[in-house]
């Protein structure tokens, strides 16, 4: 089976690309002194078995004044995209001057199919399940013939393609001549779409869903989808530090500054505070300062709410803000959601340094005439300076835990006070804390983390174990895999790493101890985390148990501007997608001559006598799977024991666990 491209009205053959359904990374034209179309379709007939279907091919001209050809392929479960190129072959004057180079991308066609039998094994499943998918299509095509794409030229100001099927998708070459793909999984599967355009609907577009229903919908005018992600930004006018979500009133709470002119300096005579003016002349340059607030921000529209700005002291900064739940007696719970927020007074070395803690709760008020943002506003109801910076806030139990200065507090709220339950004496410099249940994690600047338990019956706050090796910590946050807890950690050297605490272990000795399990090297620096669960197999009511309840997905931001995830995997397909890992760094050619194995290594500056444990899988190496051709994915698949179809649904079911966006 070939690709045959003829020009008309001659009905001459202009370009054939052979075996075109493996895949090729390049489609190169071979019909230059190709035999008569006879011979061709004998040719063909000895190796049709063995080559995939193809269902659906379209040819369409995208970017900017559709400059840029573009060949999608429906083949079995699969969608291949080519970008044509310039390329005189010099085969012959008549042929086209083109070739076709492969797009890597994202999109798995592939659709989970139920298992027939409950006996049938996990490789034997998932080699018949390959193996029906395709001959399932083969069967449906007689009944029911479904076009995937669909070219739109002018919706919301974008032209594409839409991509119908079980995984639909938005293909957009936008102004900036990228080519972005866009997922749409709010509605399910779509069996069909149309541009629509009319005075009520205008440069819209229409889709069926599964359940037969019509859509009439159009683009929201805040996104932008010229990115990776559709993207809305909002204008604030200032740097944002911190967001904290106050779950009882829908809004977010917001730290912000703006640089400002210094135009006094404190200075200390004896135990006293006095304030020098900067007086200069024109020419002078003075120095900057951050003037720091906290504002509510309503999610509906998106705006600061008005009245509710709290405009800190001069010189103050936000050191941590995060929603922390306290005992009140005001719910039928028992806790009740506050905004925490823990301050630092930089006035300078001679000064010495001190905070505050702030504990503020939103209010419903009766909101003012013609503005229906102004029902919420901050009530502050503990407002007191302490003894040092306070650097870390967290929750437990109910109570409040504060770092501060050298020494961790836990404190009770009471009447608007708050009242001292238990203390203990860190490191250094305590700069994050979370906590689960009756644990917290502390991570200092300088000494790794520290895991901290709070006992309510001798209310005591005592370490059950600590990182013993020195570790300048970016961010911490849990991993959790069902039963079991993890301390993900990200430090100086761009690396991620994972503790555990095995109190079992010969080498934790008894517990003391946190022993590392995973290390890998993201190379950029990782500088916060948060949790989402897996996606089960259905959402709704109708939701059947997964294989994947109970594991969490660890999403990652870094400040070069990139986001990620970890997940944790089950034993069989992580062994399986290891083996496939180590064969792809051999197989493949290195970007740059840069072995990604050597690269995903732990890298540390300062020597230390623990190997790199690894157990971590490079799914960027595992996703380049997905842009070899058929015959390579073959030979690798029979090199480390398996078959494409086995690993293509293991990563399958990744992109579908991890498809929150």
């Amino acid at each position: 089976m070939g690709l045959s491209i003829y020009q008309l009205p001659e009905w001459r053959l202009v370009f054939l690309v052979k075996h075109f359904p493996m895949g090729q990374r390049v489609l190169v034209d071979s019909s230059f002194g190709h035999p008569s179309a006879g011979e061709a379709k004998k040719e063909e007939a000895t190796r049709q078995g063995d080559l995939p279907l193809v269902k659906e091919v379209l040819l369409v001209a995208l970017g900017n004044r559709q400059s840029r050809p573009f060949l999608l392929v429906h083949v079995d479960q699969e969608l291949l995209l080519y970008e044509a190129f310039s390329h005189d072959s010099q085969l012959g004057q008549s042929n086209l001057k083109v070739r076709f180079k492969k797009v890597p991308h994202s999109i798995n066609f592939r659709e989970k199919k139920p298992k027939v039998s409950k006996k049938r094994s996990d490789a034997s499943g998932g080699a018949d399940e390959g193996g029906g998918g395709g001959g399932g299509g083969g069967a449906a095509a007689p009944r029911r013939r479904l076009t995937r794409f669909r070219y739109f030229h002018d919706i919301y100001g974008y032209s594409g393609v839409f991509i119908c099927g079980p995984s639909p998708h938005w293909l957009l070459v936008t102004a900036r001549g990228a080519l972005r793909l866009h997922p749409m999984t709010i509605d399910g599967p779509v069996d069909s779409f149309a541009p629509f355009h009319n005075v009520n609907c205008p440069k819209g577009f229409l889709y069926f869903n599964r359940q037969g229903e019509l859509r009439i919908s159009v683009l929201p005018a805040f996104l932008s989808y010229d990115a990776p992600w559709p993207v809305r930004k909002i204008p604030l006018r200032c740097t944002a530090h911190y967001v904290a979500y106050h779950v009882e009133s829908k809004v977010y709470a917001v730290a912000t500054s703006v640089s400002t002119v210094c135009t006094r300096i404190p200075r200390m005579t004896g135990e006293e505070k006095e304030f020098e003016t900067i007086d200069r002349d024109e020419r002078y340059a003075p120095p900057q300062q951050e003037a720091f607030s906290i504002q509510l921000i309503s999610p509906l529209s998106w705006e600061t709410i008005p009245n509710t700005r709290i405009d800190l002291e001069e010189w103050e900064h936000v050191t941590c803000m995060k929603t922390v739940s306290l005992r009140s007696e005001e719910t039928v719970s028992g806790l009740k959601g506050y905004v925490a927020l823990g301050t630092c007074l930089m006035q300078g070395e001679e000064v010495t340094c001190r905070g505050r803690i702030l504990i503020m709760d939103v209010i419903e008020v009766v909101p003012e005439p013609g503005q229906p943002l102004t029902k919420n506003k901050f009530k502050v109801l503990y407002e007191k300076e302490q003894k040092g910076p306070v650097t870390a806030l967290c929750h437990c139990h109910g109570y409040l835990v504060s770092a501060i200065g050298q020494k961790i507090f836990l404190w009770s709220l009471k009447a608007n006070d708050l009242t001292g339950m238990a203390f203990i004496d860190t490191q250094l410099y305590i700069h994050q804390m979370i906590s689960v249940k009756s644990f917290i994690l502390a991570a200092d600047l300088m000494k790794s983390i520290s895991l901290l338990r709070y006992q309510e019956e001798s209310k005591t706050l005592s370490l059950v174990s600590r990182d013993a090796k020195p570790l300048e910590v970016y961010s911490v946050d849990f991993m959790v895999d069902s039963n079991q807890l993890g301390f993900l950690v990200s430090d100086r050297d761009r690396n991620l790493l994972v503790y555990m605490y095995l109190p079992e272990a010969k080498e934790s000795f008894g517990g003391l101890r946190l022993l590392r399990r995973a290390d890998f090297h993201v190379g950029a620096h990782v500088n916060t985390f948060w949790r989402t669960p897996c996606r089960g197999v259905t959402e709704g009511p109708n939701r059947r148990a997964s294989a994947w309840d109970g594991k969490h997905i660890t999403w990652f931001a870094t400040l070069d501007g990139a986001l990620g995830l970890l997940l944790p995997m089950h034993e069989k397909p992580y062994r399986r997608l290891l083996m496939l890992q180590n064969a792809l760094s051999t197989a493949l050619p290195h970007r740059g001559g840069l072995n990604p194995r050597a690269f995903r290594l732990l890298q540390t500056e300062r020597r230390s006598l623990q190997n790199a444990v690894r157990n971590v899988l490079d799914a960027e190496l595992l996703q380049r799977f997905l842009y070899l051709s058929a015959m390579e994915r073959h030979e690798l698949a029979k090199k480390i024991g398996t078959t494409p179809d086995i690993i293509l649904e293991d990563l399958l079911e990744i992109d579908r666990v991890t498809a929150h966006f």
